[in-house]
């Protein structure tokens, strides 16, 4: 698919606010009548959705859909902190490569507990 790209990224967002939420993957799929394994394929970039599930998506989680295709469309400004609002602060006046070694390290750890 051309826009497959696109698609994991829309899905991560929706992971991101999901998991931001505090919503396991049952419990937005029930939110929005929808089978778990959809909104799994979604949040994989398997399967894109339909607009009107989306809307529900974006529903469920407190979203904007500028949100949700934050990484797909341009000029989008919307985001949803995954860190407290001291934490983000501190990590946007980091320089480039000290922010590049804080995400290798959380990328890092999470291999490691995905191993265990």
């Amino acid at each position: 698919m051309k826009n497959t790209k696109s698609l994991k990224n829309i899905g991560n967002n929706i992971q991101i606010a999901r998991l931001k939420k505090g919503l396991t993957q049952e419990a937005l799929s029930e939110k929005c009548n929808v089978s778990t394994k959809y909104i799994s394929a979604i949040e994989r970039g398997i399967s894109s959705g339909s607009i009107s599930l989306i809307i529900d998506i974006c529903n469920a989680l407190d979203v904007t859909p500028n949100y949700v295709f934050n990484t797909t469309i341009n000029n989008s400004n919307d985001t949803v902190d995954v860190f407290s609002v001291e934490t983000s602060s501190i990590y946007l006046k980091l320089k480039s490569d000290n922010k590049k070694f804080v995400e290798n390290t959380i990328k890092h750890l999470y291999s490691m507990q995905t191993q265990r």
